[in-house]
């Protein structure tokens, strides 16, 4: 494959995987981006309905608010005078304000006076029976910690949510007693949110909890909206995102589904966009790729191209004297021309410079001393000095090669068996070949002569054997081993002598260690028996010092004489006492004598 074929794989190539490169980080990049704003946007009227929805539930406070603490509710809950009702809650109060009902409670939390209306035709109605559960049995819109307070929220009830609020009867200044509790309320149904939809400008639709037949992505939002956040938004189809929110009731109980839906035009716009932008970005990789190759073929490929058939032509005439011709514009090719004109000129002195090699090589391998000579495997061989094989032995050499001996045998079994086996002694894989050395003998005139053989691989099936005379290096060697021998004589009589003499110190070490311990036991042993004579003294003159006194409380001659002999025993007692203390100077002799002693020891 030529190079302009590669190079067009190559720049296709990677225009290929540029583009698609292009498109990945672009796709996820730029619609990306436009996927998180449709996102935002998406959030954004979510919580536009959110917030209209909070406010109708706010409004329905106000009124509550508005209407409780009144002195006329106050009185009407007194005395029940329907005059309040028709001045202040006719139909145009429940148009204009869109209620559903109104309740007024007592204090037992029955129903003093009710009214329902009809937004759809108008019309007033009876109070249905499941508002009337409601109001009386939900003690939360009945309890306020004060008479300033209000209550606002969502219920659920079986025909549907509706949103309700309560504040207490009392007076304009929240003054006495509250005498009950005014509910009013709106149903959250189908033309209320559509109300709502349409402030907002998007697609609304309410679906209870947990209902059996709500659609799979409520179901799925509602899982969503349980675990991860208050707004959940996911694309609905490839024209439509939906955003899903929940509503609370009055116990903080999720008991709706709120999905808006609104058409994807931010994507669609993004999606239009990357799809210019990548065409027009295919458009410019187009040209600037024809650009490039056409530019890259006239200034480097075309050229290249000569030079590769200029080259050819020298390496088949192999005529170094020939030369390339350099073009006019300076650059890597021209000085690749330059540098292959150098190059053809350094081999062509190169050349002459062999040739003088070769002949000096001659001359040494002349001069060398040693046999040098190759060796086929057939055990033809050729010498390389033939002066020096003279000097050698060069018959013994000539028998011992003809003879194909054993080492040259191993020598071939290891030659490697390429095509055209190895050049230069280098194995195939480059290292250079292993030398075998082996020595032999051969007898002459001049008595046994010692050689030694070296033989390395130069060739298929040839090796180079180098032969030279180690006699004197042998005899040098018989030499120094008798020295050897000698000098392992003197050393082992040397050793004995001193093995003999570390037996003879060590029985003196042996001997003086063992007066050592009879002097030791002797000094313990006088130590004792000083210590025996200073207390002896004390254990005579107790008893005796009894003995005398009773004496003393005798009369007659015996007490006499136990006097005399107790003054003989004292007497006893005093030189044994100067005893002692001539004893205590010979221990403290004894025992700086024994510690210097000890001391000179260590």
């Amino acid at each position: 494959m030529d190079l302009r074929r590669k190079l067009l794989i190559i720049v296709g190539v990677t225009l290929v995987c540029t583009l698609i490169a292009f498109y990945a980080i672009t796709h996820g990049i730029v619609l990306g981006a436009f996927v998180t704003l449709e996102e935002r946007n998406t959030q954004q009227n979510m919580n536009r309905f959110m917030n209209l929805l909070s406010e109708d539930l706010s409004s329905l406070d106000t009124m509550a608010r508005a209407w409780a603490p009144r002195d006329d509710t106050y009185t009407f809950l007194r005395d029940g005078n329907l005059q309040y009702i028709d001045k202040n809650f006719g139909p145009d109060t429940f148009k204009s304000n869109r209620l559903n009902f109104m309740v007024f409670l007592n204090t037992s939390g029955s129903i003093f006076y009710a009214k329902a209306f009809n937004l759809t035709t108008n019309q007033e109605e009876p109070l249905p029976e499941i508002l009337e559960g409601m109001v009386t049995g939900n003690q939360v819109l009945r309890s306020f910690p004060q008479n300033n307070a209000s209550m606002s929220g969502f219920l659920m009830l079986s025909e549907g949510p509706v949103m309700v609020a309560s504040a207490p009867i009392t007076t304009k200044n929240y003054d006495g007693v509250s005498r009950g509790t005014l509910i009013v309320g709106r149903f959250l149904d189908e033309s209320e949110i559509r109300r709502i939809g349409q402030l907002t400008n998007q697609q609304v639709m309410i679906y209870p909890r947990s209902e059996a037949g709500s659609p799979a992505d409520v179901r799925a939002a509602q899982v969503e909206l349980d675990t991860n956040s208050s707004i959940y938004i996911q694309p609905d189809s490839p024209t439509t995102i939906a955003g899903y929110a929940q509503i609370e009731d009055l116990y903080a109980t999720p008991i709706l589904i709120i999905k808006t839906q609104l058409p994807r035009e931010i994507y669609a716009q993004g999606q239009a966009t990357l799809d210019y932008f990548t065409l027009s970005y295919i458009v410019l990789v187009l040209i600037f790729a024809i650009t490039f190759l056409y530019l890259l073929d006239s200034s480097i490929l075309s050229p290249i191209s000569r030079l590769s058939t200029d080259v050819k032509r020298i390496g088949m005439t192999r005529d170094l004297s020939a030369r390339l011709k350099v073009g006019k514009e300076e650059n890597e090719v021209t000085n690749l021309q330059e540098n292959i004109n150098k190059t053809l000129a350094a081999l062509e002195k190169a050349q002459g410079r062999l040739q003088k090699s070769e002949e000096k090589n001659r001359a040494l391998l002349s001069a060398v001393p040693d046999l040098l000579c190759q060796v086929k495997r057939e055990g033809i061989h050729e010498e390389f000095n033939a002066t020096t094989a003279a000097e050698l032995g060069a018959m013994a050499l000539h028998e011992l090669l003809g003879n194909e001996i054993e080492e040259i045998k191993e020598t071939f079994e290891v030659i490697p068996q390429g095509a055209n086996g190895p050049e230069g002694g280098e194995m195939g894989n480059g290292e250079i070949s292993p030398v075998f050395i082996f020595e032999y003998t051969v007898s002459g005139k001049g008595g046994l002569r010692y050689y030694e053989m070296r033989l390395v691989v130069s060739g298929k099936d040839e090796v180079l054997a180098i032969a030279r005379d180690i006699t004197d290096r042998k005899q040098a060697e018989d030499e120094l081993e008798r020295y050897r021998a000698r000098l392992e004589e003197l050393v082992g009589a040397r050793t004995q002598e001193l093995q003999r003499t570390n037996e003879q110190l060590r029985q003196e070490i042996f001997q003086r260690k063992l007066i050592e311990a009879q002097k030791r036991e002797a000094y313990e042993q006088i130590e004792k028996n000083i210590e025996q004579f200073a207390i002896l003294g004390d254990h005579i003159r107790n008893p005796l010092a009894v003995i005398v006194g009773l004496a003393d409380l005798s009369e007659g001659t015996s007490s006499v004489k136990i006097l005399e002999q107790a003054k003989m025993i004292d007497g006893i007692i005093d030189q044994l006492d100067r005893g002692w203390i001539e004893s205590e100077k010979v221990r403290e002799f004894l025992r700086r004598y024994y510690s210097n002693d000890k001391e000179s020891g260590k």
